[in-house]
Formats: structure tokens, sequence, C-alpha cells
């Protein structure tokens, strides 16, 4: 049963996916992905290049203010109990021109959940991208692996500024609400 799940979370999250391209400019430069050897913020040499990273086509569905998805999809000759036996991270490069320069990392770890392991990315410096990747051990020496980043920009930001605003308001009630109770008492 949870092997459906996570398959489906995967399947729904690629599916909603393109709602971002919306907003996507087509422009987007793809991001090169590798796993390395060692551990971020400073990992050292690849040993399997992932798909670039790149914006999901497709027909745009849903809201034009959702935040871009970028994702990237491989299967790599290396069973899954090989990549987590020693210290791996996943590396997301801003593109090839610039390789030199990581967007996001990842240290490969965690809880393998019925043959998959789902690991966070976290920004690099101030690029405002972070993700998550999941891999699954496809039971003949090699792994999938589905890398999703995203992008916190000024969609990001501007949804940030209106839920604090909801908080407050929520907070106002909830004052109300105490007084009330103190009235009571």
């Amino acid at each position: 049963m949870r092997k459906t799940t996570i398959g489906a979370v995967m399947a729904l999250a690629l599916t909603l996916a393109p709602a971002g391209a919306m907003a996507q400019e087509e422009s987007m430069t793809p991001h090169p992905s590798h796993i390395h050897v060692g551990l971020c913020p400073a990992p050292g040499d690849v040993i399997a290049p992932l798909s670039d990273v790149a914006g999901i086509g497709g027909d745009a569905v849903g809201a034009g203010s959702a935040i871009l998805v970028e994702a990237g999809l491989t299967t790599v000759e290396l069973a899954l109990s090989d990549i987590v036996a020693a210290d791996h991270a996943f590396v997301v490069h801003e593109s090839a021109d610039n390789i030199g320069n990581y967007i996001a990392c990842g240290d490969i770890g965690g809880h393998i959940i019925e043959g998959s392991l789902p690991v966070g990315l976290g920004p690099v410096g101030d690029s405002g991208y972070s993700g998550i990747a999941w891999l699954t051990d496809n039971g003949d020496g090699t792994t999938g692996v589905r890398l999703v980043i995203t992008h916190s920009g000024a969609s990001a930001m501007a949804m940030d500024d209106d839920m604090d605003g909801e908080s407050d308001d929520m907070d106002d009630e909830s004052d109300d609400m105490d007084e009330e109770d103190d009235s009571e008492g």
C-alpha cells in the first residue's frame, strides 16, 4: 500500500507540475544534475550523471500564479544499497555553461520507505532553489531518480506576504475569543 502511495504522490507531483509552466519562460535554462561522492557543501567527483532538471513541457493547467517546478527523471546504473552505503550528494548546477556554480545540494540519506528514499535538497548560497529527490530501488541493480526543484522567487515571496496578513487576522480572532472566555469565567 505504501509503495502505491509513494507512486501516487510522485505521479501527482509530476502531473501538477505543468501548472507552474504557465508562468514559465520558454527560455528557461536546463540545470545539469549529478550524484557526487561526498557531502554538501563541498561534494567530490561525479559518480552518476543525471538528466538535466528543466521546465516541464505540455499543456499548462491551473493557476497562472503557480510556483514553477522543474524536474528530471533518470535511471542510474547503481543499486540503491550501494548509493547509501557511502557519503553521496545530489548537486544541481546553474547551467552547462556555469557548471561550477551549484544552485541546490542534498546529502543522500534518510528513511527508506518500501524501496524508495526521499531526499531533500536545499539552496546553495542565495540561489533560492530547493527541492526533493526520490530514489527508487528497481530491483535489478539500478536506481530510479526523480529530482524536482522549485525557485522561491517573487511568486513565493508575494504568497508569503499574503499569508502573513491572514495569520495576523487569525491571531486577532483568537484574542477576541480569549477575552470572551475570561468574561464568562
